[in-house]
């Protein structure tokens, strides 16, 4: 039962009932954050702070100001107004640490690591929960201490989930789960629950990710909250495609579809379900229906605002520490003049040591200044070079699924094979396009992984089982310039991809090996124990495109090959020292 308050906003009984003090302004403020996020009553939310805000001004709190600036930092993260969100939050921990809550100041800290995580800074998002984590090392051990610490695993487990490192996402999880049981926070345990499944999914562990996706389920289904479903809704579909039970998927994502104009963040969501329709459909084979996803996936989620936001945040981040600074230097002001005045005789020596002080306090702020400059200009490149790769990857994977497409409509057997030869070269282009914008590395890519993602991903693409295949793989050199790894990863492309057309008909165990080591430079080579070719044939004039490619780019890298048949093909390329440059 609701109880109408004021004109704008709705106040739960059982809270309109509590006596006008800050047990009551808290628990507005919890309310209007939960409204906030579960049904993206924005209005409301606000509505019912301001609530708190004129009771406070009635009876004055410390705690109860501060948990009012926290409230309106988490109901501007929900509106998605990010920097002012930051701004609020780090405002609300500056006012608990004052007056002593450390783990309401922890919190805070904790809710500025979501703003960041939500947009894709997992840098920062994990350095404030290790600024929060510390805090709680000194702090008494207690069942909402223990929870806290639950919560910082927890969105833990969340940064290395989606720096797709399963197995420290699974670790940080497993012990938010055990604080939950302990503390018996059955809500905190089954969102955490939910995290568990994501990671075993991630892990490939589809039944036991199966097992707690039902588990969470059932929770949702007892307490009916939609938020929850929408989050097990757009989850639970990829675990199930892991178990080719792809139209049970496509239902879940359809489910999850109606239930987001109910929530904040629609964009995101209609993003992220999309994004999974688009992958069902494909898994179906429903092309068309794959690609009208894709499409509105990538119309929701390409905001051109990104940048902007997050220079706004890294610009009231350093506010507020300057902020910090200043107040530090005051003090020391303070503390520096009492001294003066107890040392009146040795003033005309202490006047020129000050002035020599403040000549070299205003060098080391300029020098300060300028390193803050070069590195927030080298910080946003790095941030633009990330984004243009990840613009050039979506452009070849939209390259890509055309030609596929259109090679499935040709009849005619060479033009469609041409065309499916060339979605493969456009794909292993892709690869190192999206290896760049997923690490830090902008200029450099880790070739081992690329290899090794080519060599699978066109494993299967030609029907060949993993188990019942030798591939070796031996790469000493692990980060390659992208200007050098690009024809180097068409070179391998073009070789695998000959090898397993031509190699292993009628080869009881195919051999595939590739090796890239430091020899004086760069070696590349590969080989399969297929019939092998002739050289001398090799270095004819050819209509193969793809002899022509191959050594028009092993030209390229100022390396020099050479093709020889030693119980299969082998191809081997040498790249000395001093092409190297020059090749990159």
């Amino acid at each position: 039962m609701l109880t109408v308050s004021l004109a704008t906003a709705q106040v739960p009984e059982r809270i309109a009932q509590l006596p006008n003090d800050s047990t009551k302004i808290v628990a507005l403020c919890d309310y209007a954050t939960q409204i906030a996020f579960d049904q993206g009553k924005i209005e409301e939310a606000y509505g019912l702070i301001r609530q708190a805000e004129e009771l406070n001004q009635t009876t004055p709190s410390a705690y109860a100001a501060a948990c009012v600036v926290k409230a309106n930092g988490i109901v501007a993260h929900a509106n998605e107004k990010f920097p002012e969100a930051v701004r609020l939050l780090l405002q609300a921990y500056d006012l608990f640490l004052k007056k002593g809550y450390t783990l309401e100041a922890a919190e805070s800290l904790v809710r500025v690591s979501h703003v960041h995580f939500k947009e894709d800074n997992l840098e920062a998002s994990e350095r404030y929960l290790v600024r929060a984590e510390a805090l709680l090392k000194n702090y008494p051990e207690s069942t909402k201490s223990k929870v806290m610490m639950g919560n910082i695993y927890n969105e833990l487990s969340n940064i290395y989930g989606k720096r797709k490192q399963p197995n420290q996402s699974l670790e940080y999880i497993n012990k938010a789960l055990q604080l939950y049981r302990e503390t018996q926070n059955e809500d905190r345990y089954y969102s955490s629950l939910l995290n568990s499944a994501i990671s075993y999914k991630n892990l490939g562990l589809f039944d036991e990710s199966l097992e707690r996706y039902q588990e969470f389920e059932n929770y949702v289904e007892k307490i009916n909250d939609d938020y929850y479903r929408l989050y097990l809704y757009m989850n639970l579909p990829y675990a199930l495609m892991g178990k080719n039970q792809v139209d049970q998927a496509i239902a879940y994502a359809q489910k999850g579809l109606a239930l987001v104009p109910k929530t904040s963040g629609q964009f995101e969501h209609y993003a992220e379900v999309h994004g999974i329709l688009s992958e069902a459909y494909e898994k179906k084979r429903d092309y068309q229906a794959a690609l009208h996803n894709y499409r509105l996936k990538e119309a929701y989620g390409d905001s051109l605002t990104d940048l902007q936001k997050k220079r706004q945040i890294a610009e009231l981040e350093t506010q507020f520490e300057t902020k910090q600074k200043e107040l530090q230097i005051e003090q020391l002001n303070v503390q520096h003049q009492a001294k003066q005045r107890q040392t009146l005789l040795l003033s005309a020596s202490l006047l020129l040591l000050l002035l020599l002080l403040g000549v070299m306090a205003w060098q080391y702020v300029r020098l300060r200044r300028s390193k803050e400059q070069i590195a927030e200009q080298s910080a946003q490149l790095k941030l633009m070079m990330k984004e243009l790769h990840h613009r050039v990857k979506n452009n070849l994977a939209i390259v890509s699924g055309l030609l596929k497409l259109q090679s499935n409509r040709i009849t005619e057997v060479s033009a469609a094979k041409a065309v499916r030869e060339g979605q493969q070269r456009v794909e292993a282009m892709s690869l190192i396009h999206q290896r760049l914008y997923q690490t830090d590395h902008v200029t450099s890519v880790n070739i081992r992984e690329y290899i090794i993602d080519l060599a699978e991903n066109l494993m299967q693409s030609y029907g060949y089982d993993r188990d019942a295949f030798d591939l070796r793989i031996d790469v000493e050199r692990t980060q390659l310039d992208v200007d050098l790894a690009i024809p180097i990863g068409l070179i391998i492309n073009e070789l695998l991809t000959n090898s397993f057309k031509h190699a292993y008909e009628g080869v009881q165990r195919p051999m595939l090996i590739i090796n890239l080591r430091n020899n004086d430079g760069i070696t590349l080579e590969v080989k399969d124990n297929g019939p092998g070719v002739d050289p001398i044939e090799w270095k004819k004039t050819s209509n193969s495109f793809g002899k022509r490619l191959i050594t028009n780019l092993s030209e390229q890298t100022g390396g020099e090959f050479r093709i020889e048949n030693t119980d299969g093909m082998h191809y081997y390329l040498h790249i000395p020292s001093q092409n190297l440059r020059k090749a990159a």
